[in-house]
């Protein structure tokens, strides 16, 4: 039996203003109670579901969501029920208001630009690992991103693939670039508003940041001081990985991924997975470069900002490979 639980939640979307809004009138997805003797379905074939990624409507960056299971989880429709579209409608609506009122801003709106069907609707697939969740590794991003990319050829390199997984994990999100997933059974993930500010972070990860020549960032992508409430901590407004004035250091407005599109965009994938910096040349940046290439194989350790993702974590000790590549990017 499913539990529904009314709860009106006020929370800030201004940048250091005392305004409050409701983001959810039901502010919690349905609860499934471990006595309730429910188990997975023998079959996923659902009206409205997808098991593919459908045709796209623009050539354009964009973000395509998953909902996304192991192989004994519970299916609780997250992606035809209307909870997954909800999240992510008022997430860019939260982002819309950040980066207008954004104090180092250009004061014009933004938001993601999420993968739509032809039909209007948000491009969410379906997918079901071929594992049991007690299998799955610690961190089950390292199953979940070789999974996709093999397994559902989901390897679009302008695209970010960001999982609304129903399992739980060490943490209640992890992202880098290229592929995102925020872990819905995680104990901090225990609302839709926790879950929206969960993505909101993990998303920042997933556009290469933060970088840690954005004032008051650290060398592993996020704030020295965890108690600010934006969006690379908890919350909905936007720190300097948004905007700032340091020269040579990108900044989140200019992603390839966002609308409506910078006139001097970066693409994450260039920054941190090809490590063409192009027009970026400050000295945190460099140097890390500088320090992988002497190494001659990768530490990830020594960053700038976020992990990638496409990255065939295996061969570190060879060099720097991409999933599906003989390539070493280190020496090549």
């Amino acid at each position: 039996m499913f539990k529904y639980v009314l709860l009106i939640v006020a929370v800030s979307l201004s940048y250091g203003c005392a305004t409050k809004e409701v983001l959810f009138k039901n502010n919690f997805l349905q609860e499934i109670k471990p006595e309730s003797g429910q188990v997975a379905s023998s079959s996923d074939e659902k009206p409205g579901r997808f098991f593919t990624d459908q045709p796209d409507v623009t050539d354009d960056y964009q973000i395509h969501f998953n909902y996304l299971l192991a192989k004994d989880s519970i299916d609780r429709e997250l992606d035809i029920n209307g909870d997954m579209e909800e999240i992510l409608l008022v997430f860019n609506k939260a982002m819309l208001r950040a980066t207008a009122e954004h104090k180092d801003g250009n004061g014009v709106p933004k938001k993601y630009k999420f993968d739509f069907r032809k039909d209007g609707k948000l491009d969410i697939t379906f997918i079901r690992l071929k594992k049991n969740f007690k299998d799955l590794k610690q961190d089950a991003n390292n199953d979940i991103v070789p999974f996709l990319f093999h397994k559902h050829s989901m390897k679009n390199l302008k695209k970010i693939y960001y999982n609304f997984a129903d399992i739980d994990s060490r943490d209640g999100g992890e992202a880098g670039v290229g592929v995102g997933s925020t872990f819905l059974r995680n104990k901090s993930n225990w609302s839709k508003e926790r879950i929206l500010f969960n993505v909101l972070h993990e998303l920042h990860h997933t556009q290469g940041g933060g970088y840690s020549c954005v004032p008051g960032m650290g060398d592993h992508g996020h704030y020295r001081n965890q108690e600010r409430r934006v969006q690379l901590t908890s919350g909905t407004t936007l720190g300097q990985t948004y905007a700032h004035s340091v020269e040579g250091c990108p900044q989140l407005q200019d992603s390839v991924y966002l609308t409506p599109t910078s006139k001097e965009p970066y693409d994450p994938y260039q920054l941190n997975c090809m490590f063409d910096l192009g027009g970026y040349t400050h000295e945190k940046l460099t140097s890390v470069i500088k320090k992988q290439r002497e190494l001659g194989k990768y530490n990830w350790r020594i960053r700038f900002g976020s992990s990638c993702k496409w990255r065939n974590g295996r061969r570190d000790r060879r060099g720097y490979f991409m999933l599906g590549s003989n390539k070493n990017l280190l020496k090549d």
